[in-house]
């Protein structure tokens, strides 16, 4: 999780603290009836089953992937794809993350789906080399359209989360008649307005820690990845996941280890995303109703990130559904594997 976090400013009395706070580890012709409504506040545990691992269980391999390197744009990108079926790609958060953290949670959709992973330009195991001019949420998006021209593909779901779900959204309002489906999952914020609601939490949540906690959270857990030693970066995840898991012991059962691109380049591509993505915030409004894929908005109902984030979203993309994952933080695939799959198989066969 360490190096996969935005760094929010939090005011604690009058000192103003850097908080690890938002990202993945760490801004349509649907009308017909569908499997899931509209709105649901929450999913039905009767319904859907919540989570009965315990927090060292995993769920078990269904596939064999395929791994290897594809070519485009100028860069080697790294990728599994795991199962058989129609092809859903999976954009990781960050920015500068790697897919590690979605396996094995997902792998229980590949007996239905093709799963597409791989490791977002400069991090990962893609191409550590950073072309500065190259990353940008464009790029990103054009870097998506190459992978999905070079695997043959004629039509995919896209299925991003949080800075990835940022991603998928661009995606969709460029290159949508490539897309079947589009699911956004505890996005990042499109629109500013959250930013307080947001940060309130994870300030209140800052206090619950313990005061050891806190020191390190906000001296060693706020210097970048590649100065850390594997035992620091553990020990701040643990910190970490107090802020974004509604069961914090669930995050022992993630592999948060960060390749030699992530600690090196995960600064400088965040920084450079997230101006991008201050300029893609001026249109939203116009944007977002533009969009005709059958679009589902997935959100834990733990995340710090305000649930009128994705309301937002909802609101605004035409013939949206949303689904409230309870008993979840931010990564409610890993909190709730259980809820998420029937979410998504759900959606997905319509």
């Amino acid at each position: 999780m360490r190096g996969l976090f935005v760094l929010y400013k939090l005011a604690t009395g009058t000192a103003i603290l850097l908080v690890t706070a938002l990202t993945a580890c760490s801004s349509m012709a649907t009308s017909a009836a569908t499997a899931i409504p509209p709105i649901t506040y929450p999913i039905s545990n009767t319904a859907i089953p919540t989570n009965t691992l315990s927090p060292t269980e995993k769920p078990a391999p269904t596939a064999t992937p395929i791994k290897g390197l594809q070519a485009v744009n100028g860069t080697q990108f790294y990728y599994e794809i795991i199962g058989k079926g129609a092809p859903l790609f999976v954009l990781h958060g960050g920015p500068g993350n790697s897919h590690r953290y979605f396996l094995p949670y997902m792998e229980a959709l590949s007996d239905e789906y093709q799963l597409f992973f791989y490791d977002q330009r400069g991090t990962g195991l893609s191409d550590g080399h950073l072309d500065l001019a190259a990353i940008s949420i464009d790029q990103f998006v054009e870097d998506l359209e190459a992978l999905r021209v070079a695997f043959g593909l004629e039509k995919i779901s896209l299925m991003g989360h949080s800075w990835g779900a940022i991603v998928a959204l661009a995606y969709a309002l460029k290159y949508q008649e490539h897309l079947d489906h589009l699911i956004l999952v505890d996005s990042t914020p499109v629109v500013n307005r959250f930013d307080i609601e947001f940060s309130n939490t994870i300030q209140k949540r800052f206090q619950g820690l313990s005061p050891d906690a806190q020191h390190e959270l906000t001296t060693t857990c706020t210097r970048p990845g590649a100065e850390l030693s594997p035992e620091a970066i553990a020990e701040c995840n643990q910190i970490e996941a107090q802020l974004k898991f509604y069961d914090p012991a669930k995050a022992a059962t993630v592999d948060w280890a960060m390749e030699e691109n992530t600690l090196k380049n995960s600064a400088t591509v965040r920084a450079l995303i997230t101006s991008s993505f201050n300029r893609m915030q001026h249109d939203i409004d116009t944007q977002l109703p533009t969009v005709r894929v059958p679009t589902l908005i997935i959100h834990g109902d733990f995340d710090p990130i305000p649930l009128g984030s994705s309301e937002y979203l909802h609101q605004h993309i035409p013939g949206s559904q949303i689904v409230l994952i309870s008993q979840s933080g931010h990564f409610p695939f890993i909190e709730q594997p259980e809820q998420f799959v029937a979410a998504l198989r759900s959606f997905l066969r319509t």
